[in-house]
């Protein structure tokens, strides 16, 4: 038993410093296009570029992690009241990815572009990157 609880956190442990690497390089990235002046597209309009995403992304992590919790629970003490702790975050899991699912796209309303067509009506692309002058105010 004593391995599965070592194997269990050092697993915890790889997952936490693997999220924290990630997010700092993705720091230093945003950080070098702001030096050369160019506005990332996620600060832009950050509802529209990081929110369905991120509630998937934060559904399918608390999901894994209880089935994970549920199994090293399940075959280190057997059946019993402690496997609530594993069904736990697998229910919040569920849960934020059907938000996910059902959200859709709440913060895209179709707009009036000079060539005549709807914004709404095909799937959104990537923003260009927009060069920012250092004597610009916005």
């Amino acid at each position: 038993m004593n391995w599965l609880m070592l194997l269990m956190s050092t697993m915890i442990m790889a997952m936490l410093i693997f999220a924290l690497v990630m997010r700092y390089f993705i720091h230093l990235e945003r950080m070098a296009l702001i030096k050369q002046g160019i506005i990332p597209p996620a600060l832009i309009n950050p509802i529209l570029r990081r929110g369905s995403f991120g509630l998937l992304l934060a559904g399918l992590i608390t999901t894994f992690s209880g089935g994970g919790l549920l199994a090293g629970l399940f075959y280190g003490l057997g059946t019993g009241f402690w496997l609530i702790g594993g069904f736990v975050p697998i229910g919040v899991g569920l849960a934020l990815i059907c938000g996910y699912l059902l959200g859709g796209s709440q913060g895209q309303e179709k707009q009036d572009q000079p060539g005549g067509e709807e914004v709404g009506a095909e799937p959104i692309h990537r923003p260009e990157l927009i060069p920012v002058q250092p004597g610009d105010k916005k």
